[in-house]
């Protein structure tokens, strides 16, 4: 059986190959750590559900489209905790900041992460937001 923290750094390895993939631009890599279905809960809105690795792959590149769009250049991603639930499912809370291409801060956020255990990665089953001022699982502070 795997303890906590073995499991929490299989989960944070794979959190950051999926950020850096992302960072990259490089969506093939990018959805190898995305499961479908895929859920995402953004601003406490309703649910946005893809069912199929199609409809994961068209959010993606409609999302990296958009924040394109507004000037995104790059996510800066501080892991900030990674819950085991089980030895094949966790909760992994990151604050990140984004980049315009001119280097000023287009915005900062947190996020929580729910992923799986997927053969010898995680894959990201679902994503939400934590509005400022609130902190989220756990209360640790914003950096």
């Amino acid at each position: 059986m795997k303890d906590q923290a073995t499991i929490a750094h299989e989960v944070e390895t794979s959190y950051e190959a999926y950020s850096n993939a992302f960072n990259h631009r490089e969506m093939e890599t990018v959805l190898r750590y995305v499961s479908a279905p895929y859920v995402l809960t953004i601003g406490g809105n309703a649910p946005w559900v893809t069912q199929t690795p199609e409809q994961v792959s068209a959010l993606f590149d409609k999302n990296l489209q958009t924040m394109l769009g507004r000037g995104w250049a790059r996510s800066d991603s501080q892991v900030r905790k990674v819950w085991a639930l089980s030895e094949d499912h966790a909760l992994l809370l990151s604050d990140i900041t984004r980049f315009k291409t001119d280097g000023s801060v287009l915005e900062t956020g947190r996020y929580l992460y729910s992923l799986r255990r997927a053969g010898p990665s995680w894959q990201i089953t679902g994503v939400t937001d934590i509005a400022a001022p609130f902190a989220g699982p756990g209360d640790l502070p914003r950096q």
